[in-house]
């Protein structure tokens, strides 16, 4: 009875941490939306506290961990039922290293700015590399759509895809900034595509849709 009850315990304290994780996630994502549109930045003392939360909870619920521990479940790729095995530090290590790999790349090159990068490196802290896969992919496709209807918006479609193409073919020039003299660049709220486009993600993940 002892060991059983103990057992439960334990149970209960890991379902609670784990729901801390989930809550701790929205709360950064709707915060950074927030701010990202009424101010224009992300601040630090929402994602840092949240990367630092992500590797400690990682490691109370799994322990360091390893790779098989990281790969997701049959059940993570069919769309159902937890992302990877089971949450561990190193599954927060690799989500920071490859969101943060992804976005820095795009941050060298002038595409997005440091509070992009803390914040995927949040998401992928709380959640684990294979849930900042399908975050990125999510959040590409809602920044890609908020970028165009700014451009539309703005009547600047023709320059904002020649801008894009430049990006890609000259991306060192794209990086060294604009020549004087010239209209500046359109700026997208990426930060609020990120929240969006992981919030999505959760939802689904979730069975909401």
């Amino acid at each position: 009875m002892l060991c059983a009850g103990a057992l439960q315990e334990a149970n209960t304290v890991v379902s609670t941490l784990d729901a801390a994780r989930e809550v701790l996630l929205l709360a950064v994502l709707v915060i950074a939306a927030y701010t990202d549109l009424a101010w224009g930045r992300v601040y630090n003392w929402a994602t840092l506290p949240a990367i630092a939360a992500g590797l400690m909870l990682g490691y109370i619920l799994g322990g360091i961990g390893s790779l098989a521990q990281t790969v997701p479940s049959a059940a993570a790729i069919s769309g159902s039922g937890h992302p990877a095995k089971g949450f561990c530090l190193l599954d927060s290590v690799l989500g920071i290293a490859l969101a943060g790999g992804v976005f820095g790349v795009f941050f060298l090159y002038g595409a997005f700015g440091a509070a992009d990068v803390k914040l995927a490196c949040a998401i992928g802290a709380l959640k684990g590399w294979y849930f900042a896969v399908l975050a990125i992919g999510a959040s590409a496709l809602v920044g890609g759509v908020l970028a165009l209807g700014v451009l539309i918006w703005k009547g600047q479609l023709r320059r904002g895809l020649r801008d894009s193409l430049a990006a890609v073919v000259r991306p060192g020039k794209f990086a060294r900034g604009q020549e004087a003299g010239t209209p500046a660049r359109l700026t997208v709220p990426y930060c609020f595509a990120i929240s969006v486009g992981t919030l999505w993600v959760w939802l689904a993940r979730a069975g909401v849709f």
